[in-house]
């Protein structure tokens, strides 16, 4: 959203030059704070920035970087205030990507540039100097095109102007310079993201190349990694004859950026308070906030908390090994008699097991915890809070539970997965 300038403001820092002189740089305003671009051109080049704020200042869309005002410098300078785009400009990203962009990339720059020109030309206006180099990158990862000094109406007398190298053959000539000639620029465009280097690289005599682009049937050369739409894009962006180029609003109905589109990433929610699960949750205990406030936001209930620590594991215990188990003798256990231990076993083949994800805990087991001398009657308290309509995923945890709850080991009941235990220590200590 573009931010109003107040009368105060700072030139933080440089952010690059124009080949006319003008200097590009960070600037806060002072009122709000807010970061902005300011191009600045000395007082012999100011008539060139106050022109160019004339054509942007009516410009609003998502794809061109907006004009939010402008004004004389005490020195007679001129200074344009634009929108800030941290992302740089295209150039910048090609060369932080290690000096070309995957097709992928392209396709969907290549999309916001087509959107830009659609809108651009719809509005009787052509860019004249489409290049990487005039394209930002905003907050919101969209391609906008900027620097529209060498802009001008469909209908204007103004002589081309532009970048040499990404001329459309009919204003190397000099004949004219409409919104064709934008289209082939945008195609010489996709060969510098694709290559990270301009059209025409090979020569170095100017003259040579302008003639080149001329007067002669050559096109820039494309890359041959490029897939098969690509170059047909390119295609009808190169056709020498400007009558024969397709528009920018045909080129969008392109398969090469028909659907190409942004990869949105989804905003990170605010972090929540959660209680432990475990002693281990370090992540908990190294928490860098003491707002109370935020204990009062927990969401998850009481039912799924205890599921959740009921059977956080994801895969069955090794049942043949003796380790990873807690064995409860001692007192408690010399306790309970032989009788406790057989009931507690009928208690186990009659009562469903309690699953989630891949992980069960016999019903025997859970009841068992602290002694292994829970009423029948809180064992079933304990079964409907962690929702005994969820059976076993998978059959064979089914027959696995059968086969524990039957067996006629008598220390098996009193021997704990530790998950069962925590579960168990966090349903009391909530009851």
């Amino acid at each position: 959203m573009a931010i109003a300038v107040s009368g105060r403001w700072t030139r933080l820092r440089t952010l690059g030059r124009g080949a006319s002189g003008a200097v590009v740089s960070l600037a806060e305003d002072g009122a709000s704070g807010e970061l902005f671009a300011v191009k600045t051109a000395a007082a012999a080049e100011a008539a060139m920035l106050r022109r160019e704020r004339g054509m942007m200042s009516g410009l609003s869309s998502p794809h061109v970087v907006p004009c939010i005002g402008g004004g004389d410098g005490p020195d007679g300078s001129y200074n344009l205030f634009l929108e800030f785009a941290p992302g740089g400009s295209l150039a910048n990203e090609v060369a932080r990507d290690g000096g070309r962009l995957e097709e992928r990339a392209i396709r969907v720059y290549a999309a916001d540039v087509l959107r830009g020109l659609t809108y651009l030309h719809g509005m009787s206006l052509v860019h004249g100097d489409v290049k990487a180099d005039n394209i930002v990158i905003g907050v919101d990862g969209l391609a906008k095109l900027a620097d529209f000094g060498c802009a001008k109406t469909m209908d204007s007398e103004r002589p081309v102007s532009g970048t040499p190298a990404f001329m459309a053959p009919e204003v190397a000539r000099g004949e004219e310079q409409g919104p064709a000639a934008d289209v082939w620029a945008l195609g010489c465009t996709v060969i510098e993201m694709a290559t990270g280097r301009a059209p025409w690289s090979d020569m170095d005599d100017v003259l040579a190349a302008v003639h080149r682009i001329g007067y002669t049937d050559a096109v820039p050369e494309v890359p041959v990694w490029l897939s098969a739409e690509a170059k047909d894009f390119l295609a009808m962006c190169f056709a020498r004859n400007a009558g024969d180029r397709s528009t920018a609003a045909q080129l969008l109905e392109h398969p090469f950026v028909a659907f190409a589109c942004h990869e949105v990433k989804a905003a990170q929610p605010k972090p929540r308070w959660v209680s432990p699960k475990s002693t281990l949750d370090a992540a908990f205990w190294e928490s860098e906030t003491d707002d109370e406030e935020e204990v009062d936001e927990i969401t998850e209930s009481l039912c799924d908390r205890i599921k959740s620590l009921a059977c956080p594991v994801s895969a069955l215990p090794d049942w043949d090994s003796d380790e990873g188990w807690i064995d409860l003798l001692g007192e408690q256990c010399e306790a309970c008699d032989s009788e406790a231990a057989r009931e507690s076993i009928d208690v186990a083949r009659s009562a469903p097991s309690k699953v989630s994800s891949a992980a069960t805990v016999p019903a025997a087991e859970v009841v068992l915890v602290g002694g292994g001398c829970c009423p029948s009657n809180e064992a079933d308290a304990f079964d409907q809070s962690i929702g005994g309509d969820i059976q076993a995923a998978d059959r064979s945890i089914e027959r696995r539970n059968k086969v524990c709850a039957g067996s006629d080991n008598d220390v098996l009941p009193f021997r704990l997965v530790c998950n069962g235990i925590c579960a168990m220590e966090f349903f009391q200590f909530f009851t």
